[in-house]
């Protein structure tokens, strides 16, 4: 009998142990997907046949709030780099901590940009999609891109693809990119930028689920590893936060 007892109390001890294990946060890359993540929702980013992946990690980044650009705390950012023939694939996921991101092209430094196309709504977890033309120099992921053979020195044709997720507690940033053209100011007609668009849709695909979908065991975590992205610069792109839900 009491040999009994040790087997049920081991067991009572095990299993939620297990489960845990199964449905604890993780991100990294996954069996079918080269970014998976087991919050809530569940997210898996798979880039096209064409695109490997050249560099991936997770790194920290300031926080700003509202409309100031003074430091407000830390976030955290998990991202995954996939490179082709003159294209380029960066995803990320923010953790604003106990901030919420702001919605909006208000929150990001786009507002200073050339955006040629935009796609957008301030509704958590639907999609906006926002095509612009970034200088290089601000750009937060071409050093890593360039440190592995797959970057250029051109400005860089960029479509960015946002969800808002979590409540606002986290956003998710894909964008793929192409180098512009010319370094003047960009004359995209409508045939250019919807052949543009149409290769962006279909570089990625994105799936969200729901609790137990991706399976943290089958996960490999990525490690703290900035890879020469710019902590910095990557602030800006994601925008700002705010101390409640929008």
């Amino acid at each position: 009998m009491k040999y009994l007892f040790s087997v049920l109390a081991f067991l009572a001890l095990s299993l939620p142990c297990s489960a845990f294990a199964e449905w604890s946060v993780l991100r990294g890359a996954g069996p079918e997907a080269s970014f998976e993540s087991t919050a809530r929702p569940t997210v898996a980013v798979k880039a096209s046949p064409g695109l490997a992946v050249v560099a991936q990690g997770r790194m920290t980044v300031s926080l700003t709030t509202d409309r100031s650009f003074s430091d407000t705390g830390e976030g955290l950012v998990w991202y995954c780099l996939s490179a082709g023939k003159n294209t380029q694939l960066a995803v990320a996921l923010a953790d604003a901590g106990s901030r919420f991101w702001a919605p909006g092209i208000m929150g990001t430094n786009l507002e200073f940009l050339p955006v040629l196309y935009g796609c957008s709504s301030d509704r958590y977890g639907s999609v906006t999609q926002r095509v612009f033309v970034r200088p290089v120099h601000l750009d937060p992921w071409m050093p890593a891109f360039a440190g592995h053979g797959a970057g250029w020195t051109a400005g860089v044709l960029v479509s960015q693809y946002v969800w808002i997720l979590d409540n606002g507690g986290q956003k998710l940033l894909v964008e793929y990119r192409e180098p512009l053209a010319s370094e003047g100011c960009p004359m995209v007609d409508d045939a250019a930028l919807r052949d543009f668009v149409h290769r962006a849709d279909t570089a990625f695909s994105a799936r969200f689920g729901e609790n137990g979908d991706i399976s943290a065991s089958s996960l490999v975590p990525y490690a703290w590893e900035r890879n020469g992205v710019s902590p910095r610069l990557l602030s800006a792109v994601l925008g700002t936060t705010t101390e409640r839900a929008f």
